[in-house]
C-alpha cells in the first residue's frame, strides 16, 4: 500500500500490468473490430484504405473505408494502442497520466489521421532530439507518440504530393507511392519531430500550464513553419477536400463500439479499485492536476477516464444532429487519455457548456440572416461537426477551470468556439491536434485577457460599494 499526499491509500499497481490493462483494451478494439465487419477481406481492404489516404484534419474515416468496412478503424487502433504499450515496456516508461494521455491520442487518432506507418518518422525525431541533448528516451516517449499529431504531414510528401506550374499544387486523388515521396516524408518527418520536441519545452512557459495540450500547440506552430515553407515552394495544397458526413444508420454501431471500450476500462478500473472506492468520488466529482494514478490510484483513474467518455458521448447524442465520424471518436478518446491527467466532470462542464451556448446563439444569428428557422439552425449548429469537435476537445483547458474557476473556463470555452473552425489552414490541416494548437492559443493570449478584464470589473464593483 501506498500513501499520497491527500492521505488517499492506494492499491500499488505495476508497470506492466498498466500496459496489460491497456494492451487489453488495444484487444477489445480489434475484437470490436471484426464484430462490426466480420469478413477479413474487408478488415484489410479498410486498413488498406486508411493507410494509403492523406489522413489530413477533419477526413471521415468511417467515410472512407465504407460502410461495409467500418471495423477496420477500430483494429487499427487497437493494434497502435498495443504498440504504444509495447514501446512504453521496451524503454522503461513509466505508465502515468502523462504517457496515458498520450497513448490515448494514439488511440483515438488511429480512428483519424494516425496509421501503421505515418507516426514512425515524427516518433524518431523526438527520439533524436533527446539523444543529441542527452536526455534519457524513457523521459521522452510520451512526447514522442505526442508529436505523432503531424501524421498526415508524412502521409501527404510520400503518397500526395504533386507538384505543378502553379504556385500552390493540390493534393492528388489517389495516392501513388514513390522512391522520392518516401524520402521525403521519413526526412520531413523527422524535422517535423525535432521541432516539435523543440517547441514543447518553451511553449510550456508561455501558457503557464492552462492547456493539457501543450503538444498540440507545439505541432500547430511547427506545421506552421513547415506548411510556409512548402507553399513558398510551390508544394503547398488548398484543403483536405469535402467534409463526409456517414450515414446515421450506423450511428448506433459506431456508439455500441465506443461503448464497448468504455465499459471495459470502467470495469477494470471498479476490479483493481475493490478497496478504494471511496476516492472515486474525489476524482470523478473534484478537481485536480497532475497525473491522477499517483493521486488516486490506478483503478480509480481508470473509472474516471470511463466517466469523462460516457460524458463525451452523452453530449455527442444530446446534439441530436450530429453524425459519428472518426474525428468524434479522436477527440471522445483524447478526454478519456487526458482524463488521467487532469480532466474530470466538474472541470469539462463550464468548457463544453461555454461551446453549446456559443453555439446557439451563432446558429440562432446565422439564421436570422439568412431568413430561416432560428431554433432548426440553432441546434444543427450545435451538433455540426467543428462545434461538437470543439466542446470536446475544448476540455484540454480543465487547467483553466481548476486555476482560476468555472466562469474563467465558461468564456475561455466561447472564445475557443469562435477560433477553431479558422486555424486549420495555418498548418495545412496537417497538425490533427488543431483544438490543442488553437488552444494554445487562447490561453496563451486570450485568458489572460479574461483574467484582467475580471480584475478590471472586480475592482470596479469594490470602489462602488
Amino acid at each position: 500500500m501506498s500513501i499520497n499526499e491527500n492521505k488517499v491509500e492506494i492499491i500499488p499497481v505495476g508497470n506492466a500490468l498498466r500496459a496489460i490493462v491497456f494492451m487489453g483494451l488495444g484487444l477489445v478494439s480489434i475484437i470490436t473490430g471484426f464484430v462490426l465487419t466480420p469478413l477479413l477481406s474487408g478488415i484489410w481492404e479498410g486498413l488498406g484504405l486508411q493507410q494509403s489516404a492523406s489522413q489530413l484534419l477533419d477526413i471521415n474515416t468511417f467515410a472512407l473505408v465504407g460502410e461495409a468496412n467500418i471495423g477496420a478503424p477500430f483494429v487499427n487502433a487497437g493494434i497502435m494502442l498495443i504498440v504504444v504499450m509495447l514501446s512504453y515496456l521496451l524503454t522503461k516508461t513509466t505508465i502515468n497520466g502523462g504517457t496515458i494521455a498520450a497513448a490515448f491520442m494514439v488511440f483515438g487518432f488511429s480512428f483519424a489521421g494516425k496509421t501503421l506507418w505515418n507516426v514512425w518518422p515524427l516518433f524518431f525525431g523526438v527520439i533524436i532530439h533527446a539523444l543529441i541533448n542527452k536526455k534519457p528516451v524513457n523521459t521522452v516517449t510520451g512526447l514522442a507518440w505526442f508529436s505523432s499529431a503531424l501524421s498526415p504531414l508524412v502521409s501527404v510528401f510520400t503518397l500526395y504530393i504533386r507538384p505543378s506550374e502553379e504556385t500552390n499544387a493540390t493534393i492528388g486523388e489517389k495516392a501513388v507511392f514513390s522512391t522520392l515521396g518516401l524520402v521525403l516524408g521519413v526526412v520531413v518527418g523527422l524535422i517535423a519531430g525535432y521541432l516539435v520536441a523543440t517547441f514543447a519545452g518553451f511553449l510550456a512557459e508561455k501558457h503557464t500550464g492552462l492547456t493539457l495540450y501543450n503538444a498540440g500547440f507545439a505541432a500547430g506552430l511547427a506545421g506552421f513553419l513547415i506548411f510556409a515553407v512548402m507553399k513558398v515552394i510551390g508544394l503547398g495544397h488548398t484543403g483536405p477536400g469535402p467534409w463526409h458526413e456517414f450515414p446515421n444508420i450506423a450511428n448506433g454501431r459506431l456508439a455500441a463500439g465506443i461503448a464497448v471500450c468504455l465499459v471495459y476500462l470502467l470495469i477494470t478500473g471498479l476490479l483493481i479499485s475493490v478497496k478504494e472506492r471511496g476516492y472515486i468520488d474525489k476524482i470523478v466529482a473534484g478537481k485536480y492536476a497532475g497525473s491522477a494514478v499517483e493521486q488516486f490510484g490506478f483503478g480509480a483513474t481508470l473509472v474516471n477516464m470511463a466517466v469523462c467518455g460516457f460524458m463525451c458521448l452523452l453530449y455527442w447524442k444530446l446534439t441530436v444532429t450530429a453524425n459519428a465520424h472518426g474525428v468524434f471518436f479522436a477527440c471522445l478518446f483524447t478526454v478519456v487519455g487526458f482524463a488521467a491527467n487532469g480532466i474530470s466532470v466538474r472541470t469539462m462542464a463550464p468548457i463544453m457548456a461555454g461551446v453549446y451556448v456559443t453555439s446557439v446563439v451563432l446558429g440562432g444569428i446565422n439564421a436570422a440572416i439568412a431568413g430561416t428557422s432560428i431554433i432548426e439552425s440553432a441546434f444543427n449548429y450545435v451538433g455540426s461537426k467543428n462545434m461538437l469537435i470543439a466542446a470536446i476537445f475544448g476540455c484540454g483547458m480543465a487547467p483553466v477551470v481548476y486555476k482560476h474557476g468555472a466562469k474563467i473556463g465558461f468564456f475561455a470555452g466561447m472564445i475557443h468556439s469562435v477560433l477553431v473552425p479558422n486555424t486549420g489552414g495555418l498548418h495545412g490541416w496537417m497538425n490533427l491536434y488543431n483544438n490543442g494548437f488553437c488552444i494554445g492559443l487562447v490561453v496563451t493570449f486570450f485568458v489572460p485577457m479574461l483574467l484582467a478584464l475580471a480584475a478590471t470589473f472586480g475592482k470596479k464593483q469594490k470602489e462602488e460599494n
